[in-house]
């Protein structure tokens, strides 16, 4: 069993449709604990193929096999994007089951991006259906069951949206399953959790589209973009998203996410003004010439974004920032980084979150290494300074 997960799941049979990279993780961390609880894969027939080729699930069925893969489960999770999630709760609500006896109650929630519409159309389902929805802050680049990861939920949060005034014994089975995978389970309300996604993450995958597709055309017919530095390879990286799911989210969530980014807009707008007031040195003329500071309102500003930086990581309040960080100066030399991970795994020291920070040709690169323990992190530190490592805690 995997370090981090619950020792016990009292689901008999959970039905995971929508078998990607999420359900297929999902499915992985139940099949390494070893655990009795049935897994159901609902996919397309290549994904079923592959999914029982790797192992992942007990029993498996297509999209269209809604009453038979509905039946007798405790939990039902829609993994699939969006809208079609949207599509199988409307199958789901028209089930029947006459003549096939009584079925037990069971829960539905789902892992999609936005939560108020999908809650909407999930509070219409009948008996002996229930539904809570739900938003796991996990993912990859990576969207098949091929590149699964038993771990990817570990230390992240995971909103739960029940209905208003639900009890929690309703989606007990949901909150096992999160406590299980080793995530964070936060209860919220549909709507903050969709005001809350708009700024912390859909408006953000906007700008960083629109910044990636305004390259400026006196950059790009002298290929300068590739002089890029870090700060706009870092802000452009999701940039590279896919436009399938990011559609299914901007439909689902438009209004919030526009006034995210009209709200970004204003703000961008204060720091032209303050940029407006400042007062040019002109490197022709004496430096007593062009006296005159006005920059207090720019330096308002980027006082204010230090703020607001150092409160993404308030202790006891964001659950990535649990992890112990170090950093570590790399040698410039062949299987630096081999060097470094070959002996914090033979004294059995599980990295939890690795990156290259600064690497130079000729230069020693830096790399951040997160723990899930002070002491795992000191441990490591002993380990790479008994090697002549120079190395920080953070």
């Amino acid at each position: 069993m995997a370090e981090g997960f619950a020792a016990r799941l009292s689901l008999r049979r959970v039905a995971l449709v929508g078998f990607g990279l999420l359900a297929g993780s999902i499915a992985s961390a139940i099949k390494q604990a070893e655990l009795p609880t049935k897994i159901r894969a609902v996919s397309s027939p290549a994904t079923l193929k592959r999914a029982r080729e790797l192992g992942l699930a007990d029993e498996f069925f297509e999209y269209n096999q809604v009453e038979e893969w509905a039946k007798d489960c405790d939990l039902i999770l829609l993994c699939a994007p969006i809208l079609h999630i949207l599509k199988t709760l409307d199958a789901l609500g028209k089930v029947s089951w006459a003549g096939n006896g009584t079925q037990r109650p069971c829960l539905v929630s789902d892992i999609g991006s936005t939560k108020v519409q999908i809650c909407k159309a999930g509070a219409r389902l009948p008996l002996p259906f229930r539904f809570v929805g739900s938003h796991p802050m996990a993912g990859s680049e990576k969207r098949t069951c091929e590149y699964n990861d038993p771990a990817i939920f570990e230390n992240a949060y995971w909103f739960v949206c029940p209905p208003e005034g639900t009890d929690e014994f309703v989606y007990a089975p949901l909150l096992e399953l999160v406590r299980f995978l080793g995530a964070n389970a936060v209860v919220f309300p549909p709507e903050h959790h969709d005001r809350t996604m708009a700024w912390v993450s859909h408006m953000p995958q906007m700008l960083s589209s629109t910044l990636a597709a305004k390259l400026p055309e006196r950059l790009l017919k002298h290929n300068y973009q590739h002089y890029a530095g870090r700060a706009f390879r870092d802000m452009t990286r999701i940039a590279a998203s896919g436009w399938g799911m990011w559609h299914d989210i901007a439909v689902t969530n438009r209004d919030e996410t526009v006034l995210a980014l009209r709200e970004v807009r204003d703000g961008l707008g204060e720091t032209i003004e303050a940029m407006d007031k400042l007062a040019v040195v002109d490197g022709a003329k004496p430096v007593a010439e062009t006296s005159g500071d006005n920059s207090e309102s720019l330096a308002q500003i980027f006082k204010a974004g230090n703020d607001g930086r150092a409160s993404l990581f308030s202790p006891g309040r964001n659950a990535a920032a649990a992890f112990s960080e170090i950093t570590v100066q790399l040698k410039d030399k062949p299987g630096a980084l081999l060097s470094v991970m070959q002996p914090l795994a033979q004294e059995g020291l599980n990295i939890r979150d690795i990156e290259l920070m600064k690497v130079r040709e000729n230069v020693a690169g830096t790399l951040l290494l997160a723990f899930k323990t002070p002491e795992e992190a000191a441990r490591a530190v002993n380990v790479l300074r008994y090697l002549e490592y120079e190395v920080k805690e953070r």
